[in-house]
């Protein structure tokens, strides 16, 4: 079996781009952000989420043609990922990598018309330069079309993200198996971190704390140990092959959950179950986010999350966002991870759980399958 990896196709990806250049009669589209450039150029540039100040761009036209330019630290690795043939690069701090993208888009005779931009991801001093350099050139932020350009998935993106998930799902699973009594929560990290890289998934967050840490929107995971009858929770992800993003949230117990830590997750999954059955097509994303809304109310929860969810891709929160004003309607082929949290403050627990889902015509496909009314037990004795 040869070792070579293929290059990624990006022409249906460049039509998608070229879609919105007839929509909004644009001679060019740039995009610079590290979800962008990676699904419309075909790359995963780890520097652009690093080292924002080494910047990427992508320049898409009306004919379908597109270029790269990349610091020419990233030149060799970005022609072994993309079949874009045109790429040019920059020298980090000898030259301004926004003053070369003036200089490119002059010489492919984009001096004069209109482009459109990511322009809520392009740095401020990179938007003067840009103004300063072309002072001729429109610049027209498309922020929204380029997302909603991301948000319906091909199969095959489809079949990534469940496999991402699946992967990432069985990584908790098989690294709680082997923790032992009295583990910290820094173990119980460090196993699952394990398991993830040997399906293949690049570690990119882990959210893990136990007792009263639960509550916390974001806390990592600390080096002491978790006390019997305290509840954990779990909110993890990670890059998988074409850039692919997971992310899975869980929670348990250390070793018998109560009747009350029982009935939480019970009722918390009932939320969950309410959002994934107001997935419809054509309905807009917020009435997701009112269905959960409306089930915390009749399952006596708290409940104060601004969105219960959100698209997932190569970007780890993408279109359309599940919140109260978002009137986008959801279409065949968006994938959504619904993810309904609540905190019992006289408990000093937080409670998370998250899985995807796919719109179909009917009812929603699952792509990953929810935990029933379980918590996921570490044990507190041999």
């Amino acid at each position: 079996m040869s070792s070579t990896l293929s290059r990624t196709s990006t022409a249906d990806k460049i039509e998608k781009l070229r879609r919105v250049m007839e929509a909004r009669g644009l001679d060019a589209v740039v995009v610079c952000s590290y979800q962008n450039v990676s699904y419309f150029g075909g790359t995963t540039i780890m520097t652009q989420v690093n080292l924002p100040d080494r910047l990427a761009f992508l320049v898409a036209r009306r004919d379908g043609a597109a270029t790269l330019l990349v610091c020419s630290i990233e030149t060799s690795q970005v022609r072994s990922q993309t079949d874009i043939a045109d790429i040019r690069d920059y020298t980090e701090f000898a030259q301004d990598p926004t003053v070369e993208l003036a200089r490119l888009l002059r010489d492919l005779g984009l001096s004069n018309g209109s482009i459109g931009l990511d322009a809520r991801r392009l740095p401020a001093a990179s938007m003067a330069t840009l103004e300063a350099e072309m002072s001729s050139l429109e610049l027209i932020p498309i922020d929204d079309e380029i997302e909603l350009a991301q948000a319906v998935k091909e199969p095959g993106e489809i079949d990534a993200l469940r496999g991402a998930g699946n992967a990432t799902l069985s990584a908790l699973e098989q690294g709680l198996i082997d923790l032992p009594p009295g583990c910290t929560e820094r173990q119980a990290a460090s196993a699952i971190y394990s398991k993830l890289l040997d399906r293949g998934g690049m570690p990119l967050f882990m959210v893990f704390a136990s007792g009263e840490r639960t509550m916390q929107g974001h806390p990592e995971s600390v080096d002491i140990p978790m006390a019997p009858g305290s509840i954990w929770r779990i909110d993890f992800g990670a890059r998988f092959a074409g850039g692919i993003n997971s992310d899975l949230a869980r929670t348990g117990v250390v070793g018998q959950a109560t009747p009350e830590q029982t009935a939480t997750l019970a009722a918390l999954r009932a939320t969950q179950d309410a959002g994934f059955a107001a997935i419809e097509s054509g309905r807009p994303a917020k009435e997701v986010f009112f269905a959960v809304q409306d089930e915390f109310r009749r399952q006596g929860l708290p409940f104060a999350m601004p969105h219960i969810g959100h698209g997932m891709g190569i970007g780890l929160h993408e279109y359309p966002m599940l919140q109260p004003r978002c009137d986008i309607p959801l279409q065949v082929g968006m994938v959504l991870n619904i993810e309904p949290m609540t905190l019992i403050g006289e408990r000093g627990e937080g409670y998370h759980t998250e899985d995807l889902a796919v719109v179909m015509d009917g009812a929603p496909a699952q792509l990953l399958t929810p935990p029933q009314e379980r918590l996921l037990i570490i044990p507190d004795q041999a």
